[in-house]
């Protein structure tokens, strides 16, 4: 059974050596995470028309295990200005350049082909977990399209804290606690993380958070495709109510 995983250095980052141990988690709690995650869906798929100058794709990886394919995206924005809802086309391609996933389909998640804010000047590692490719994954063509808006000046603030890695025997995994640190109350909250060894992400997940209220702290189980062992992990959650 194949592990259902969802949804950097995003809003609020954390990281933390990983030194893996066991833990609790199961595969039924990770494929109640996917569930949730799908009840948000998009009634047409995603198309990027002109391309987001402003936002300078850096980094593309592609990490694969026996649970799956993670694409991981470096984001950049340079523009004067947030973005808020800027779309990220995907192409998962093998070695010979065939393609082996396209996230432009209908009835994928917001988080799956979006990124909900940039902020001026922000980075971001974005992980779409969700890949369904038939094939070894080797290569990521990435197209990031026109926002969707502007970003307030201040953007809400969402703290990932406590993030403690371990595994079982299904793979790796990290728990943490996710904090609504501001006056505005979150839903459909993703939380990104990626694991970096010698430089290079070795590792990809995320979390799922249906709503967090204001003020409101929720813990989370970020489920890993890669192997983050003697890794630092990085996690963070963008907000997606923004006023």
């Amino acid at each position: 059974m194949r592990r259902a995983r969802r949804p950097a250095v995003v809003a609020a980052g954390l990281a933390v050596a990983v030194a893996l141990a066991g833990c609790e988690s199961t595969q039924d709690k990770s494929a109640a995470i996917g569930r949730r995650a799908k009840q948000v869906t998009r009634e047409k798929g995603l198309r990027i028309g002109a391309r987001n100058t402003a936002v300078v794709v850096g980094r593309r990886v592609v990490v694969q295990d026996r649970n799956g394919v993670a694409a991981v995206v470096e984001l950049r924005n340079t523009d004067a200005r947030g973005q808020a809802g800027v779309p990220v086309a995907l192409t998962v391609r093998d070695a010979r350049g065939r393609s082996l996933y396209t996230n432009t389909a209908p009835g994928l998640a917001p988080a799956l082909v979006s990124v909900p804010v940039l902020g001026r000047g922000q980075t971001v590692f974005w992980v779409n977990n969700q890949v369904t490719a038939a094939g070894r994954a080797a290569s990521l063509d990435v197209r990031v399209g026109a926002a969707q808006g502007r970003a307030p000046a201040r953007v809400p603030r969402i703290a990932v804290t406590g993030l403690t890695p371990g595994s079982d025997s299904d793979g790796a995994f990290a728990k943490a606690v996710v904090r609504n640190a501001s006056h505005v109350a979150q839903r459909q909250l993703t939380v990104y993380c990626v694991a970096r060894r010698g430089g290079r992400i070795v590792a990809a997940g995320s979390a799922f958070v249906p709503a967090l209220p204001a003020g409101g702290r929720a813990p989370v189980t970020i489920f890993f495709i890669g192997d983050p062992a003697g890794a630092t992990l990085e996690a963070a959650a963008p907000a997606t109510v923004l006023r």
